[in-house]
């Protein structure tokens, strides 16, 4: 018998406890946050040309907004959510509510992103993430009991998981907020070094504990995950970055659910396994999204490195020739008989010209040391000369 003034929760859900104790990660855990704190800030401190900006912003969109919907039953794939956000119309009447619900997700992205990234979001409440869900749920299926934006007031359960009692929603929704904003407050004196670490641990617990409080009928996971994004907006996380872990979640949903449900069954709750693999997840994301800064800081050295080479030299060949290179795919070897019509530029250069012109020029460019030509294969630029400006390491 529960006792007076004693919580039902307490019973049934003795791991919601509003605490964590850091020394419970793995010094593998602690090494992974490190480096997705450094790599967070190399991606804050990157200046990307405009077209690779806006791709690596529309791409971390397309897979957050597709991730954490998929995970839940949405059968859209990336490239059906890839054309929403760009304003295409063409999903057919029977999916309508699948493109209406990644159409939510994107408008709360978006709000969410613009409050973070201005400096001025409001404290997180009940009220908030309850306006968030009946933002979600617009235009969705109406399953039984579900009712937007409100708390349940009924049990719930998933899988083999029973959501916390419903006359505890309000209240453990409210204790939730209140320590993550206590939290937030304490991160701004935190150690630089540690600020970010402890942020990104912060944000995975948030959206551990809206998934054990399971507040709502229905869209805990989705609004779980959109708590977690906020609370990477709200302590510097890049925006680009923040999408990551939905996008980790539904690449992993097997592991996701295992570890997810061992946190509140298997013995001593180990929350800090979830950490790890959240964390895991974060950090190979971050690298890719790495990997696509330093391929765009390569490809501007290439084309000054070439420009340079090129420099004063002003006659329609030696222009052409600069063009050719510059046109040339990195990453494949270009068919000299495609060189000619790589770019409409280089059409229009060529045109007119026999295949002598060229040749000469491919050779010309040979001798430069700027290209690389093998018989059967074609041409290719020779990128890796940049690898003389990046700073000499041991394998």
């Amino acid at each position: 018998m529960v006792m007076t003034g004693e919580r039902h929760y307490t019973k049934t859900h003795p791991w919601i406890t509003f605490s964590f104790r850091a020394d419970r990660l793995r010094p593998e855990t602690w090494v992974l946050l490190g480096e997705a704190a450094s790599k967070c800030e190399h991606l804050a401190g990157s200046a990307l040309p405009p077209e690779v900006a806006r791709e690596l912003s529309l791409l971390s969109l397309e897979r957050g907004a597709h991730g954490t919907t998929s995970i839940e039953g949405n059968s859209l794939t990336e490239k059906e959510v890839r054309a929403i956000i760009e304003g295409a119309d063409d999903t057919p009447p029977s999916r309508a509510y699948q493109r209406q619900e990644i159409e939510n997700l994107i408008s709360l992205f978006n709000d969410i992103a613009e409050e973070c990234v201005s400096g001025a979001p409001p404290p997180l409440s009940p009220e908030r993430l309850k306006e968030q869900h009946a933002r979600l749920m617009v235009g969705q299926p109406q399953k039984e009991d579900l009712d937007p934006g409100r708390f349940r007031t009924h049990s719930v359960v998933v899988g083999r998981y029973r959501g916390a009692p419903s006359e505890d929603c309000d209240y453990l929704v409210d204790r939730l907020c209140e320590w993550m904003n206590r939290e937030l407050d304490s991160l701004g004196a935190a150690d630089h070094s540690m600020r970010q670490p402890q942020a990104v641990v912060l944000a995975v617990l948030a959206h551990l504990y809206m998934t054990w409080i399971h507040p709502f009928s229905d869209g805990n996971g989705r609004i779980a995950r959109l708590l977690e994004f906020e609370l990477l907006l709200r302590t510097g996380v890049p925006v680009p970055a923040a999408h990551l872990l939905s996008n980790h979640y539904n690449r992993t949903r097997d592991m996701y659910y295992v570890v997810l449900e061992r946190t509140s069954r298997a013995k001593g709750y180990p929350v800090e396994e979830f950490v790890h693999y959240a964390v895991q997840g974060l950090v190979d994301g971050l690298r890719e999204q790495i990997r696509t800064v330093q391929s765009a800081q390569l490809t501007i050295m290439w084309q000054s490195y070439v420009h340079e080479r090129f420099h004063g030299q002003h006659t329609v060949a030696r222009t052409r020739m600069r063009d050719l290179v510059l046109a040339l795919p990195p990453d494949r070897w270009t068919p000299v008989g495609e060189v000619a019509v790589l770019t409409p530029e280089l059409a229009q250069a060529y045109g007119g010209k026999t295949s002598k012109t060229v040749t000469r020029d491919v050779n010309a460019l040979v001798q430069m040391g700027l290209v690389d030509k093998q018989a059967y294969r074609g041409l290719r630029p020779r990128t890796e000369l940049m690898a003389a400006f990046i700073p000499p390491r041991a394998e």
